[in-house]
């Protein structure tokens, strides 16, 4: 078992200096798990997936299967999918409605809000001996909804979901991620799913800020690409993503680093009129109806902001700890993106990522949203996959456990995290920074040394 002291020597925040070995440790790996996974508010969806009784989603938490459920009284559940009887999975699909779940091994059957209500020949084989009430499916004991999005923790003494948050991190949950001032986000169908290499915090890290790595060299070829066919026609600028060179852009954060919550990263913030430019200009496309809805959100953006200075007008990705990347925040023209990062083991992790569009959006925006779905990450997409090639590369360099003497570098900005306006909450920063990698080890820290 890994040590406190131990941990603390891999993971010198103050300084920038992080172990490999917190990725590829095994034993890290296992106290992780326990320390991490089963202690914290881990997002498992959105209310939107399950709007009428009896529909459910499938999920993880960590490495544990979940189903996430509404009774029918309306009530969310999150259910450990697993079987009672001899911990068979009880539901083999992704989504559904049903009002009850059979396990197919031997039939005990449980309701939706995992009620033991069924067991073949219960009464000559258990002779009236069964407690059905104490064999009901495992029910994780902490379920939030934060204005939508459903949060659960397996510990039963967590704080609630507020306080583990944190002021600013609500604040910019509801005002940029979930828009509630906008009527919300509403739910495309479906997931994408898809295995990758390498641990699952190398994923996090990349969401929470870092964006040193888009320009600098990881995306260049996309954007050589893209530069080609626009200088021949062969792609309109309509098509691209907003801001360009004009925007003014910074790195946000909130949260652990500066006391109030648990970390929570954005990468290029927008602090000037670019985006909202750009959006009116798609808009004039599309209609006057489009054009009144980016008008009117913007109008409510600056009514929510009528007290902020300065007033962002959106950001483009980020991250929620532990394990939730956000992407495609930029424009009211992109699908939103929500990514779970989950585990599995330290050397690989499955990515389950969803699309919601603004609710009150009208059909031509949302019809546009849908087409412009980020450019997806791995072999699906046209410039995502250029991340989990890095990650693999990384990963076959980490087998070699003599790798893992020297630590990785994560000093840039070390020292100017705050040069940047203040008056939000949180802090802005210089874009692009690690400050928020700093932020994200500190708080893994924190949680991994406590008993």
């Amino acid at each position: 078992m890994v040590s406190v002291a131990e941990l603390r020597e891999r993971v010198n925040w103050k300084e920038g200096r992080i172990s490999p070995a917190i990725l590829f440790d095994e034993d890290v790996y296992e106290l992780e798990r326990e320390r991490l996974f089963g202690r914290a508010w881990l997002v498992v969806g959105h209310e939107d997936m399950i709007p009428k009784p009896g529909d459910y989603v499938t999920n993880y938490m960590g490495e544990v299967p979940v189903m996430v459920t509404r009774d029918l009284a309306g009530k969310i559940h999150v259910l450990v999918n697993r079987c009672m009887h001899r911990g068979n999975q009880v539901c083999l699909f992704d989504r559904g409605n049903v009002q009850q779940f059979v396990c197919s091994y031997h039939g005990w059957t449980y309701d939706v809000a995992g009620k033991l209500i069924g067991v073949p020949l219960e009464e000559p084989l258990y002779r009236d001996e069964l407690n059905k009430a104490e064999n009901g499916l495992e029910e994780v004991p902490r379920v939030a909804n934060f204005k939508g999005l459903l949060f659960a923790s397996f510990d039963a003494a967590a704080p609630s979901l507020e306080e583990w948050l944190g002021e600013d991190v609500c604040w910019w949950l509801q005002t940029y991620v979930l828009v509630e001032h906008l009527g919300g986000l509403e739910m495309l169908p479906g997931w994408h799913r898809y295995q990758s290499p390498g641990n699952w915090k190398l994923h996090a890290e990349n969401y929470i800020g870092d964006d040193y790595h888009v320009f600098a060299s990881t995306h260049v070829s996309w954007f050589k690409v893209v530069g080609d066919l626009l200088e021949k026609g062969l792609l309109s600028p309509e098509m691209m993503t907003p801001g360009g060179e004009r925007g003014t852009k910074y790195e946000g954060s909130a949260g652990a680093g500066y006391g109030r919550g648990i970390p929570f990263g954005m990468g290029m913030v927008v602090l000037d009129d670019s985006v909202y430019e750009f959006d009116l200009k798609e808009a004039r496309r599309l209609g006057p109806e489009a054009v009144e809805w980016v008008q009117e959100r913007h109008r409510r953006f600056q009514e929510v902001l009528k007290d902020r200075e300065p007033k962002p007008y959106s950001f483009m990705n980020g991250a929620i700890f532990p394990n939730l990347g956000l992407m495609g925040f930029y424009s009211t023209a992109y699908g939103r993106h929500f990514l779970l990062f989950h585990p599995r083991g330290p050397w690989e992790h499955e990515v389950w990522q969803w699309t919601m569009v603004e609710r009150e959006a009208p059909k031509a925006i949302k019809e546009l949203a849908v087409q412009r779905v980020y450019r997806g990450q791995h072999m699906a997409g046209t410039i995502g996959q250029d991340d989990p090639e890095n990650f693999e590369r990384l990963t076959e360099m980490m087998r070699a456990r003599r790798n893992w003497r020297r630590p990785f570098h994560y000093g840039l900005q070390l020292g100017h995290e705050a040069e940047g306006p203040e008056g939000l909450p949180g802090n802005l920063g210089p874009n692009p920074s690690e400050v928020n990698q700093r932020q994200f080890y500190k708080f893994w820290l924190e949680l991994m040394e406590s008993e």
